[in-house]
């Protein structure tokens, strides 16, 4: 999707981030792991370095085939903050984008457990009307937090004119006074 899709007409982007990859190191380091097996077992034994191409189109086919599924799912999610709206969008086969209009957050939270203020890591979610809605888990949430409600408040609209004066005017104290004598006789009445 180009940029031209995403934005509308007078709109700027501010950022884009891509979240943490979820689920891409464990089937990459399995994958490495058994290449430099086949590899070493077919320079030590003749009937590896015999088969060492069935081994390679049975093994590392499959976690191949796994490994560039999850980085491609990984880096089709991106998170947009323009100066009118954040935009999700992800997905491999079916491409799904959420828009979230900047008038409609009301606030947003970030989720982080110990070790993940450690990575700088953690989950930002923006407080709405209708909900909570989750962005991701991203690198430096804080810092994503930051510029979304910077640019929450830089579009708020300010009714009333900074050069406004305001004067106090004294209310009549016999106004808000209440005689309980009077009260008991009007209500007898």
């Amino acid at each position: 999707m180009g940029s031209r899709d995403l934005l509308r007409e007078g709109e700027v982007r501010v950022i884009s981030v891509t979240p943490v990859s979820r689920g891409v190191l464990r089937p990459s380091l399995v994958t490495l792991t058994t290449i430099a097996l086949i590899v070493e077992g077919a320079s030590r034994y003749s009937l590896v370095h015999r088969i060492e191409d069935w081994l390679v189109l049975i093994l590392i086919g499959p976690l191949g085939l796994l490994t560039l599924t999850r980085i491609w799912r990984w880096r089709s999610h991106k998170v947009h903050v323009t100066n009118d709206r954040v935009v999700i969008e992800g997905g491999v086969l079916r491409h799904l984008r959420t828009s979230i209009e900047m008038r409609d957050v009301m606030a947003t939270r970030l989720d982080q457990r110990v070790s993940e203020r450690l990575t700088r890591r953690g989950y930002v979610y923006l407080e709405t009307a209708a909900g909570p809605i989750a962005v991701g888990f991203v690198r430096h949430p804080g810092a994503l937090c930051r510029l979304i409600d910077a640019e929450r408040r830089e579009g708020e609209n300010h009714s009333v004119p900074l050069d406004t004066i305001y004067t106090y005017e004294d209310p009549d104290p016999y106004q808000l006074e209440v005689r309980p004598d009077e009260w008991q006789r009007r209500r007898h009445e």
